[in-house]
């Protein structure tokens, strides 16, 4: 991770103050949602070297249904977007793609009382070649840094990218019936439509449900399962593995391959040794037609 983001607290505040007028609204096509409510973006500015600054605000509920892990994610993805399109010149016609992605966050986030009302987001974007950048990314809480990414994501044309998905380019959407979930306790969610993991007979594996109708993970049509779910079904195999009072305080995220709609992609789980003391690691793993499409470490608060 960038530690010098860590650190440098005078750089931070002094890009608060730098940042332009208001923009009026985040296009929704910046950021790839369909919905308003969904979007948590307000404002973005070029600050200069390849660095810019935005802007973020939090639902009380909606959409997201308060969920940190998820808001987290999604602030961290939409930043991404937007500067990509908005500054990089990304167009707006090209599919990104995710390669890798890491973050952590201060366990006291966590907390309720400590709930934002504005966040303000710090990023550097440098190229790796003419289709894919790196991303090092700040979050800032009342000036507190309160979490950190680091990521690398590419475009393609669409020409090329139907090229690569070949048949998959025109996958079913909500054709199939997703299987029952887990007891929505047991993964950390509130309610029955935000569980992403059904039962496998198996301990610690689930089959992924990729539920179309669950707007926080599926705003729009896809010929996949987003990046966003596979992330999520992380968060949820941890809770399930290590119980509640766990937060995860910091993800690395590796995707190998697409996850379709055609097959069960199955979630396995479990506990690995850990790099510091006071941490519970937890390797998730995914795999579909015997492949591993993705690999996640959650580091938890011991």
């Amino acid at each position: 991770m960038p530690k010098a983001l860590l650190s440098d607290r005078r750089r931070h505040t002094h890009a608060i103050h730098r940042i332009a007028a208001p923009v009026p609204t985040v296009p929704q096509e910046y950021v790839h949602l369909r919905e308003s409510d969904a979007i948590l973006l307000t404002n973005w500015s070029a600050l200069g070297s390849d660095r810019y600054a935005v802007t973020a605000q939090w639902p009380d509920g909606g959409v997201y249904g308060g969920s940190v892990p998820l808001l987290i994610t999604q602030t961290i993805r939409q930043s991404a977007l937007l500067i990509g399109h908005a500054e990089l010149g990304v167009p707006l016609k090209h599919q990104t793609l995710m390669e890798w992605m890491d973050f952590n966050v201060s366990e006291d986030f966590y907390d309720p009382k400590n709930k934002p009302d504005n966040l303000f987001i710090l990023l550097t974007c440098t190229p790796n070649n003419p289709r894919s950048s790196r991303v090092e990314l700040s979050i800032l809480s009342e000036g507190r840094l309160v979490a950190e990414s680091l990521l690398d994501y590419s475009w393609i044309a669409p020409g090329a990218y139907r090229r690569l998905r070949g048949a998959y380019a025109d996958a079913a959407w909500g054709a199939g019936v997703p299987p029952a979930p887990l007891p929505a306790h047991t993964v950390g969610r509130a309610h029955e439509h935000e569980v992403v993991l059904a039962p496998s007979g198996l301990p610690n594996r689930w089959e992924l449900r990729s539920d179309v109708s669950n707007q926080a993970l599926y705003d729009h049509r896809v010929d996949h399962v987003p990046g966003l779910v596979l992330i999520e079904a992380a968060y949820q195999a941890t809770h399930a593995v290590t119980g509640p009072g766990r937060p995860p305080v910091r993800v690395m995220s590796t995707f190998d391959r697409y996850v379709e709609f055609d097959a069960p992609c199955w979630i396995d789980a479990a506990v690995v040794p850990a790099p510091d003391e006071g941490v519970v690691r937890v390797e998730v793993t995914g795999v579909q037609n015997g492949e591993r499409t993705f690999s996640v470490y959650m580091d938890c608060a011991g």
